[in-house]
Parts: structure tokens; sequence; C-alpha cells
């Protein structure tokens, strides 16, 4: 027995040290070939972005700024119960998840983890917790889809390689739809859903039948709520599609400050699609998949190849490394403040399991 369980935890030590093996291999072949090229190409970008006006760039992080608090409102909408924190320690989380997520290879996952313990520990129940990440997430998602698709369909035929263009604009439309059916699956017939997931629960053996419905009937209640509540869904669509369209608007002011204003339809569907790709976890938030795909998109919309570089990695600047030390100081700032007022009266530092549900870029 003692062998078996030997051989048992070699064979997964091997499998991680592979996993990370491969996690660290894409990112120095991304690092390599996409990113340290367009960074070679533009010069300093810090220079750059000093040679700009002082009030397009506070523009610019304003308008990041509120994308990020955009999220934060969605959390709040999101969170079933009476016992949802603040929104001020919501936004505080969500940056110290984006820190994770933006410094972890597949950070996804741990980034989740981490923000699944600071809700749990900041009084949300964990089931609330799970749950509302989960439809959170999956639905962000959809309302980037469903941007895509606006914006496929509002130059559609106007762009060079609009065969792939459309390609991909199907294979979304599908994925939209499957994940569309499967929400009304869980409203309209929960009692087969759930028998359909303890029988996959039993068949792979990872996850204990008694989990899995648990989780199920939660996500139904999650969209049950919704249902009941047309003004909450409709809050939570908006808030999802401000986090995206204010990104975007903000990769918009770079662009137009170093000499090309991009058709408004067409940035949707370079940032879309890269915001989508960004989706598989390969590289920490993305880096070198979003500028490979936003980079040769936008030149391919018209605008010169320094623009395009300069505008992509200036909004990257704030969009992806800026969060990283404002997500450390937001998490010492969770720690000295409402962890430990909480730490305090429950007796336990640390608490909670934690959950892997992939998050945004």
């Amino acid at each position: 027995m003692t062998s078996h369980l030997r051989s048992a935890w070699r064979r997964a030590e091997h499998s991680r040290l592979l996993r990370w093996a491969a996690a660290l291999l894409a990112v120095v072949l991304v690092v390599e070939y996409i990113v340290l090229p367009q960074l070679v190409s533009s010069g300093n970008i810090l220079s750059a972005l000093r040679g700009l006006p002082l009030m397009l760039v506070l523009a610019a992080v304003l308008l990041e700024a509120c994308s990020l608090a955009s999220y934060s409102w969605l959390t709040r909408e999101v969170l079933p119960g009476g016992s949802r924190p603040g929104f001020f320690t919501l936004f505080r989380i969500d940056l110290a998840d984006l820190a994770v997520n933006h410094t972890v290879p597949g950070g996804g996952a741990t980034s989740a983890a981490a923000r699944f313990r600071l809700l749990t520990r900041c009084g949300v129940q964990s089931e609330d917790a799970l749950s509302a990440a989960t439809v959170q997430v999956v639905g962000a998602n959809l309302v980037l889809a469903g941007l895509f698709s606006a914006g496929l369909l509002a130059v559609h035929g106007t762009t060079a390689g609009g065969r792939y263009l459309t390609v991909a604009g199907g294979v979304v439309l599908v994925l939209l739809v499957i994940s569309i059916a499967m929400l009304a699956v869980l409203d309209r017939h929960l009692a087969g859903a759930v028998h359909a997931v303890r029988a996959m629960a039993r068949a792979i053996r990872f996850v204990s039948p008694v989990a899995a419905e648990r989780f199920v009937r939660t996500i139904a209640g999650e969209v049950q709520m919704f249902r009941r509540d047309p003004r909450r869904l409709a809050a939570a669509v908006v808030l999802a599609a401000l986090h995206y369209v204010l990104d975007a608007a903000c990769l918009w002011v770079f662009l137009a400050a170093y000499g090309h204003v991009l058709h408004p339809a067409e940035l949707l569907l370079a940032y879309s699609l890269a915001n989508l790709v960004a989706l598989v976890p390969l590289t920490p938030g993305g880096m070198g998949l979003v500028e490979g795909i936003l980079v040769p998109m936008i030149v391919g919309f018209g605008a010169p190849d320094h623009v395009a570089v300069l505008g992509v990695l200036s909004w990257r600047l704030v969009q992806f490394w800026l969060p990283i030390p404002a997500g450390g100081l937001a998490y010492l700032s969770l720690r000295l403040g409402i962890l430990r007022r909480v730490g305090r009266r429950t007796g336990t530092p640390d608490s909670t399991p934690v959950a892997a549900v992939t998050r945004r870029t």
C-alpha cells in the first residue's frame, strides 16, 4: 500500500513539474518572439509616454480605474444574501486578485482561489462566494463574446482577413448559444442537470457527487435570482459591458494620442478578440497573447506600425502592469484593516478552502 502511495505521489509530482515546465516554456517563447520584438521596435515606452499631454494620460488612467470599479460593482450585484462587503473592500479584493492573475503563469485559478479566500474572510458565505464567482466570470465572458459579435457585424465585409474573422465569429456564436442553453437547462430542468452532474462526478472520481450537486444547485439558485429580478440582471449586464468598454476606451485614448483615431467598431473587434484568446491560461494575464493579436489587427485597420505598438504597450502598462503594485498595496491594506478586525473577532487568522474559477485578464 505504501509503495502504491509513493508511486502515485511521484507521478503527481512529475505531472506538476511538467505543467510548470510547459507554462514556463510558453512564457519564454511568447516573450522572446512577441513581446521583446515589440519593445525593441517601439523604443523606450516610458519616454513616449512622457511626450504625451498629461491630461490624456490621466484620462486613460481614469478610464482604466473606472473599468476596474465597474467589475467590483458587478461583484456586488452577483453576490447573493445580505452579507456583502462594502464596495471599497470588494475593489481592493479585485485589485489583489488582478495582481496574482498578472504574475503567475495560468494565474486565473490561483487568483480565483485567493479571491475566494479573501471574500470568505470578509464575511461572504463559501457557497455564495463560489457561485457568485462562477456566474460573474461566465456572465462577463458571455458579454465579451457579445461585444465581439457586435464588432464583427459592424465591420463585416470592410476588413482584410474577413474569412478568418467570420470563422472566429461563428465559433464564438456557437459557444455563446451553448452557454445560454446550459443556463436555461439549469433554470428549467434542474433535476435532470443534477442527475447528469452526479453521474459525471462518479465517472471521473475527482469530485464528490454531493459536492457537484451542491455546486450546480447553487449556480441554479443564482440564475433563478436574476430571473426573478430583471433589474439586477440588467445592472449586471451593463456593468460587465462597462468593464470591457471602458478598458477598450483606455486603449483608444492611447492610440489617438499617438496619432491614429481607430473606429469604435474596429476597436471593439480587435479588443474583444484579443481578450477572448487571453482566456486560454498560457501566460499571466494573457501577456504576449494580447499584444500579439492587438498590434497586427490595429495595423490591419490602417494604423501605422509604430502607433499600434506604442498605443498597445502604453495601454498594457496601465492595464496590465500598474495593477500589480496597486494590488499588492490593496492586499496589504486588507490585511491591516478588515482582515485583522475579523481575525480578532473570530480568533481564526486564516480560513476556508479555495475555489478554482478562471477569471478575466
